[in-house]
């Protein structure tokens, strides 16, 4: 039996869902445990694609379970669209595979509605998907939420649908003076979609408990990054939801359990979507250049990603933030043969130098420490034995700085360009 988490260390979007993917033909469950629809993950199999936003990567291997845990917030309409696009694929997905908690809270019409209008007006963008997620967790916390169980009962999903939207309803007619659906146009739809995915609904708690008790592998696949976290994040410019490890325990449970692994999955740069600060941002044609080659564009926003050099001072507080065990480091092979090569070693602040990125550091005052690397070159399946020099230099540096060790390595698009260094799942 493994426990292993697998968490973004940048600003999301580091390629969790490629290495979840891989990890899953070994698991048994696969676990999202936070987060919603403002996900996207993408997997390469065979040269053909397969985009995720809500189900778990581990959908594409027929023995593994999907799990959506409680910590997730759910979008009906969305998760119907996706089970119907991958099932229009070939993709199995039924009652057998997929366990939705009932205890999600439902991302509502309101939700979504709410997160457009205020990002619109107002003059600090925090660059929201729109998805509705900081609308629909501010509900929960406030104890407002509509959960997914409760969409199968008409009484209780109009009594909780009027709680939702009391408070809306004011800001929507007399503040933002939007249109929006009636209580029964929005409890017509959402009934209607509880009864098309009731079949999925779980108790996702007994599901991991008696997994973990009967000796299997479970993989808790995080979405976004620890950088974004609402808590260890850089706030403002953070999602709603706990990113780190810490999001395992709230959003889906080990069960007592301890944890054999926390990987951080890690680009061999730093890119970010939205606003907020960027220490090492590229703004000349070097940064343009990653992001062409990097196919740097979100899967869930399509919004072009800001490239920079990879920045160690915060995936070190990354790490410490998460309790990391090791580092996946992926798309090395979009630094492959570039000219000019750097990693940011530490920081200039305030008249001193500083090599972890601590929450009291204001990173828009901060100037980056940058090393020159030796330039690599990938032109072939890497193994053990064939790693260059160069790029082995490049690993040591990130493994000096930040005290981890990188436990696999993924040069290309496909599951089959991983090199891993560790079996995830060999006790001892």
């Amino acid at each position: 039996m493994s426990n292993i988490v697998i968490v973004g260390a940048q600003w999301g979007d580091e390629g969790k869902g490629k290495i979840a993917d891989t990890l899953a033909e070994k698991a048994d469950l696969v676990v999202r445990y936070q987060g919603g629809n403002n996900a996207g993950h993408t997997l390469v199999v065979n040269g053909k694609k397969t985009f995720l936003h809500l189900i778990p990567s581990g959908v594409l291997h027929q023995h593994t379970k999907c799990v959506i845990g409680h910590g997730v917030v759910l979008d009906p309409v969305a998760l119907d669209e996706e089970i119907t696009r991958l099932q229009a694929t070939g993709i199995a997905i039924s009652a057998e595979n997929l366990f939705v908690s009932e205890s999600c809270t439902i991302i509502t019409s309101y939700h979504k509605l709410l997160d457009a209008v205020r990002e619109s007006n107002t003059s600090e963008k925090i660059g929201t998907t729109g998805k509705g997620i900081g609308p629909a967790y501010e509900d929960k916390v406030s104890r407002k939420g509509i959960k997914f169980k409760h969409l199968f009962d008409k009484d209780v999903l109009r009594s909780r649908l009027a709680i939702s939207l009391a408070e809306k309803e004011t800001l929507f007619r007399d503040l933002y003076k939007v249109e929006y659906p009636t209580l029964e146009q929005e409890f017509d739809k959402l009934f209607a979609l509880g009864q098309k995915l009731k079949q999925y609904a779980a108790d996702t708690f007994s599901i991991i408990d008696q997994a973990i008790a009967a000796g299997k592998n479970v993989v808790y696949e995080g979405a976004q990054g620890v950088l974004l976290d609402v808590d260890y994040g850089t706030y403002p410019f953070v999602t709603s939801s706990n990113t780190s490890v810490a999001g395992v325990y709230s959003g889906a449970t080990t069960a007592g359990h301890g944890l054999d692994h926390v990987i951080g999955i890690t680009k061999a740069y730093t890119t970010r979507v939205g606003e907020g600060p960027f220490p090492t941002e590229l703004f000349d044609d070097v940064g343009k250049f990653i992001q062409h080659k990097g196919g740097e564009i979100g899967v869930t926003t399509g919004r072009i990603r800001r490239c920079g050099w990879l920045d160690l001072p915060l995936l070190k507080y990354s790490a410490k933030c998460s309790n990391l065990t090791s580092i996946a480091l992926t798309k090395v092979d979009v630094l492959s043969d570039m000219d000019t090569l750097k990693v940011c070693i530490g920081y200039k602040y305030e008249g001193r130098e500083i090599y972890c990125a601590y929450p009291g550091i204001d990173l828009y005052k901060v100037e980056p420490i940058l090393v020159e690397m030796e330039p690599f070159s990938i032109n072939e399946t890497v193994t053990k034995d064939n790693i260059p020099a160069a790029l082995k230099t490049y690993l040591k540096t990130i493994e000096n700085h930040v005290g981890i060790p990188i436990s696999s390595l993924a040069y290309g698009p496909s599951r089959e360009q991983i090199l891993f260094f560790e079996d995830y799942f060999k006790k001892g």
